[in-house]
């Protein structure tokens, strides 16, 4: 009988643990200003003011949305976890390949996971045509405010 109070206690504190996640998630926004275009997955957005939020937090598969400040730019992507460190004030990482910049994670304040995503099929082109001359991509990092 102990056995299966002790697993019921374990599962309850499962639930509770992924379910405050998932909490924290939905409530996480995320600004910033991005001095350069970028893509997002397929889409190409302008620089400017953007605002990030989880559409669906309860997901293990989360799916992000970028508007910007004026809300005529938007764009979607479905983004895989991320394990990492939680930084104190949201960051979004790019990969920057000569005047082009993609999107490759992105990181709310205080949160131990990040949210990765996937290269899209023109970063894959890129890093091919790059990898005949030996050039790899930079790491660019944007701080959320």
């Amino acid at each position: 009988m102990k056995k299966h109070i002790y697993i019921a206690s374990l599962v309850l504190v499962a639930l509770v643990a992924v379910s405050a996640q998932a909490q924290s998630r939905n409530r996480q926004q995320l600004q910033f200003h991005a001095p350069f275009a970028f893509n997002v997955g397929t889409t190409s957005l302008p620089a400017g003011d953007y605002r990030v939020s989880i559409v669906n937090p309860s997901s293990d598969r989360s799916v992000l949305r970028f508007t910007t400040s004026d809300g005529k730019s938007t764009a979607m992507i479905r983004t895989i976890d991320v394990e990492g460190w939680a930084p104190s004030k949201g960051r979004l990482s790019f990969h920057q390949y000569g005047g082009r910049y993609f999107l490759a994670q992105v990181w709310m304040a205080g949160e131990a996971t990040g949210l990765g995503m996937p290269a899209s099929k023109s970063e894959k082109m890129l890093q091919q045509q790059l990898g005949k001359t030996n050039k790899n991509f930079e790491a660019v990092s944007i701080n959320g405010f």
